[in-house]
């Protein structure tokens, strides 16, 4: 390790690394307890409503965009999200926005305890089109948990 310089700014690098450290360990391992079932038990009737907090806050469905000299195709992954739930909106020029509602409920049982976590709540994807998008003769499909949207090049 370095000694630090006049200016002290290998003290703040190396706290805010600690911070940082700190507040990721502390995150994912809150999400790890909760699958496991090792959260202390707060009372009855707050647990779900705290797994659907944490739930919802926690879900942004992926994107994968692929771009070729004749094509644009995006595929979001959205499990458990219903066909009826999806929305693709191309109102905005140069823009296709992804957007929806989840509803997805799992039940985790270990003896007589049952824990449900529930995600609920809205999603949206914004993501920029270059000019030569044509968006009129743009293609939407279902394939399992993804939409495929394709978006040819004038």
């Amino acid at each position: 390790m370095q000694a630090p310089d006049s200016t002290g700014h290998d003290d703040a690098l190396e706290k805010a690394g600690s911070d940082m450290g700190s507040l990721f360990d502390g995150f994912f391992g809150s999400i790890e307890s909760l699958r496991q079932n090792t959260v202390p038990s707060p009372a009855k009737s707050d647990v779900n409503a705290t797994i659907a907090s944490i739930s919802s806050d926690l879900w942004t469905p992926r994107v994968d965009r692929l771009e070729d000299d004749s094509a644009i195709t995006l595929t979001a992954h959205l499990p458990n999200v219903p066909a009826s739930q999806i929305h693709i909106s191309v109102d905005t020029p140069g823009r296709i926005k992804i957007f929806g509602e989840c509803n997805n409920q799992v039940v985790y049982e270990r003896g007589v305890d049952r824990v449900t976590e529930r995600q609920l709540g809205q999603f949206e994807k914004d993501i920029p089109l270059p000019p030569s998008a044509c968006i009129e003769q743009m293609t939407t499909a279902f394939h399992g948990p993804n939409v495929v949207i394709r978006i040819p090049k004038c």
